[in-house]
């Protein structure tokens, strides 16, 4: 094999890792890492407790744990350092009794704050996506 040939070969083995690298971007990555993931959730529960369709669900939370439970969360869903040590959706939402209504006016507002902290739409569509499964959880209990 000439060095010119060899060259060639070793630069497409390097771009090869380089674009691996670049294509395997954590969706915690997309999202901001920590200070994006808080930055959602902040907003998420600060509107929250201003919209009167679901502000009494807000009510009786200790918001800076509510952010941060959700926060590591999330991180911990989106393949963040975080280990999420809360408790199930069941248990969290036990007797709440949140309609479809409500939870829909929730999502809604997640989705609005994920506008406010510049998340993607792949992103957001990717967080919804492993956020979706947690609706029978929550809904009814």
């Amino acid at each position: 094999m000439k060095l010119e040939n060899l060259n060639s070969f070793t630069y497409l083995i390097v771009l090869s890792f380089v674009s691996l690298s670049i294509n395997a971007d954590t969706l915690y990555t997309e999202l901001g890492g920590s200070e994006g993931i808080n930055k959602l959730v902040t907003k998420a529960v600060e509107v929250s407790h201003a919209d009167q369709r679901i502000a009494f669900l807000f009510e009786d939370s200790d918001d800076e744990e509510l952010i941060i439970q959700i926060s590591d969360q999330i991180c911990f869903l989106s393949d963040g350092p975080c280990e999420y040590d809360g408790q199930d959706m069941d248990e969290v939402h036990s007797g709440m009794e949140i309609t479809e209504a409500e939870f829909d006016i929730f999502v809604a507002i997640v989705i609005d704050a994920m506008e406010y902290a510049d998340i993607s739409h792949s992103s957001r569509n990717k967080l919804l996506a492993l956020l979706a499964p947690m609706r029978e959880e929550i809904i009814n209990q």
